[in-house]
């Protein structure tokens, strides 16, 4: 059975790899079995951006890839992220898997500390037969490519990753639809006005209780929704942008919603 996670994302300081395994579980069916994925995380970012950040690119193992689609150039943007999903061969996922073994994913690697404050770190994950291997590689995408910071091997070992992470959010497959999560997550926190705007109007929140279970810094928290309850707030987001009160128990608070993938849970798989 084939059970490969490929995982790139954005983190602080990290530039390592290491090996972990992970034993035998009840875990979810073939279908949802994580193949490849792709993910920004870390950086100078907002704290809610650690658990609402979606996956660049998110493969698995019947086929299914999906990935963030194209944002309207609104602002405030919408509430609701564009996922697409698409399909491509068994093969091309194992073509796919290849190339990340090759690129050297698990292989403890000298990726360097580039000249490159604040920047992301994109973490690659593998997982064959229940065993997870991992490379993270700071600043991957926003460092120069001639940084007095980093040796010439370093620099010949960021553009295989590189390469192959170009090679994850390009892969040819069918149409793309848009993509039907069965659960949602939404990160919570406590309603602020933006500025001297006028603030979009409140909405009446449908889902899970607010705010939910404290999961981060800044008093964050999470919920998922699912259900009949799910198909009222996805709803109600097609209306909403990132700025929009949402009201419950007689309180406003703001939510980033994020989209649960299939091999997602709920909020315990977010943020890490």
């Amino acid at each position: 059975m084939l059970g490969t996670v490929l995982v790139a994302a954005g983190c602080g300081t990290v530039a390592t790899a290491d090996v972990a395994s992970d034993g035998p579980s009840e875990g979810p069916t073939v279908s949802e079995e994580l193949v490849l994925r792709v993910e920004a995380v870390g950086g100078f970012t907002p704290p809610s951006w650690t658990y609402s950040r979606i996956p660049m690119v998110s493969i698995y193992a019947d086929g299914r890839v999906i990935t963030e689609g194209p944002q309207v150039t609104i602002y405030p943007a919408p509430a609701m992220p564009n996922l697409q999903v698409a399909t491509i061969s068994r093969s091309k996922v194992d073509e796919l898997v290849g190339a990340a073994r090759r690129a050297g994913v698990g292989v403890p690697t000298d990726y360097g500390q580039p000249g490159v404050a604040d920047a992301t770190t994109t973490r690659f994950t593998l997982v064959e037969d229940g065993t997870k291997a991992t490379t993270e590689v700071y600043a991957l995408s926003e460092t120069r490519d001639e940084d007095p910071a980093l040796t010439a091997a370093q620099r010949q070992a960021r553009e295989r990753m590189r390469t192959l992470l170009t090679t994850l959010r390009r892969p040819p497959g069918g149409d793309e639809t848009s993509y039907a999560p069965t659960s949602l997550a939404a990160v919570v926190s406590a309603y602020t006005a933006p500025g001297s705007e006028t603030p979009p109007p409140a909405r009446a929140w449908r889902g899970a209780a607010l705010p939910g279970p404290v999961v981060g810094p800044a008093d964050l928290h999470c919920v998922t929704t699912t259900g009949d309850a799910l198909r009222s707030v996805l709803a109600d987001a097609e209306s909403a942008n990132v700025q929009t009160p949402w009201t419950y128990d007689g309180k406003q608070w703001s939510v980033a919603f994020r989209p649960l993938l299939p091999d997602e849970t709920g909020c315990e798989s977010l943020g890490k």
